[in-house]
This record gives structure tokens, sequence and C-alpha cells, in this order.
């Protein structure tokens, strides 16, 4: 029922970071010049699996990426690049491009925090349980035993809001689509998260906040 849209493993995501993995900054920003994508293309078509995403990565670099934003394109498997960045202390938002992809192409990552980098999407963070014990979210997966989970907005500045978390940290607050069992399927309604951290930026986990059905 509990449909895993990142790509991250928990593992990955719970680790210690490498000491030599520097803090994503507005330094790291990559904005394509005119052009771009279609001299990507004529080099690196024809190439697949991880020659194509190297291609990718130095046809970057040749459009005059900083080594920041090249370091920040390796950390997303080199598949994507980072086209926004909001300072929100500790803990920031990184909105991601992933230009190769048929579905879900903006990715927001919380950065800087510890684990390093952790994908909103990835909701092999979320525990079955906590969802279950949610009574509005209960009774719609009731109604409907084929709801799944996808990302809400991810492009835009309101997509993931920062605020205090009760107690001290950061709390960021993200939300997603409830839907009847696939992407084009009928609307259920909307889940809203929250991840926290605490005050020296380490990650304590993914809260819900709100279940709302779909109004009929």
């Amino acid at each position: 029922m509990l449909v895993r849209l990142g790509f991250m493993l928990l593992a990955a995501a719970l680790a210690e970071p490498d000491a030599t993995t520097k803090p994503v900054g507005t330094g790291a920003v990559f904005s394509p010049p005119t052009g771009f994508v279609e001299a990507m293309h004529k080099a690196c078509d024809g190439k697949s699996g991880d020659a194509f995403d190297e291609c990718f990565v130095a046809q970057m670099q040749r459009a005059g990426a900083s080594e920041a934003a090249v370091a920040f394109a390796r950390r997303t498997g080199n598949q994507g690049y980072l086209r926004r960045f909001r300072n929100d202390g500790l803990v920031s938002v990184a909105w991601a491009e992933f230009p190769f992809r048929a579905n879900e192409n903006s990715v927001c990552y919380l950065v800087n925090g510890l684990p390093p980098m952790i994908d909103v999407d990835d909701l092999v963070l979320l525990s079955p349980a906590v969802l279950e014990r949610n009574a509005d979210w209960a009774s719609l997966a009731q109604a409907h035993p084929k709801l799944a989970i996808f990302p809400g907005d991810r492009f835009h500045e309101g997509a993931v809001v920062a605020t205090p978390r009760p107690g001290g940290g950061q709390r960021f607050e993200v939300e997603y689509a409830l839907v009847d069992g696939c992407h084009a399927c009928a609307r259920l309604g909307v889940l809203r998260l929250g991840f926290d951290f605490d005050g020296e930026a380490k990650y304590l986990g993914v809260s819900v906040l709100a279940v709302r059905p779909t109004a009929r």
C-alpha cells in the first residue's frame, strides 16, 4: 500500500556524512545556458547507463558548471542538477532537476544536516505503522485499498515549508498526493508530513501532520 518513490536506500539515507562532503550552497546552482539540452543530447544520445550519466556531467562542465555544481550532480547519481537553493539555517532545501525522467522531474532534498542529503520522496523513511496510527489515513485506506502516495508540487518555492520544530530545531513540511492506485488515477486527498531535525541538524524522523480527503 505504501509506495516507495525515492531512490535512496534507508541505510544510505541515515549514513554518517563523508568527511570530505562539502555543504550545499548557492554556489552549486547550475543554470543551463541556451541550447544546453540540445548539445547534451547530440553528445550523449547513443550512450547508455553510466556512460550516458558521465556524458551528462561532462556537458555540464563544458557549459560552465562550477565544481560545486558538478559535485552536487554526482550526489544525484549523475542524473540531476541543482536548480535552486534556499538557506533555512543548519538544514536547507535544494531543488534538483532530473531532465531525463518521464515524471517527477523536480526533486526536493533536505541538505547539510545529518545525514547530509534526504530526498523528501524517499518514503522508505516513513513507517507504515506511523501512517496507520492516523485515523483519517486508516479510514481512507479502508475505503480505498489501492491508496497510494505520490509527490505533490516539487517545483515552486512553497513545495517545502520550513518552520521551527516544537521543542527546538527545524521542521520541514511537505505535501503529497493521495491517489487511487496509480499516477493518473483519481485524486483522493492530500498527505502532509513533517521532517524533523534537532538543534544540531540531526534527522529525528518523519511524522504525519495531516491527512485531508478530497471534498466530495
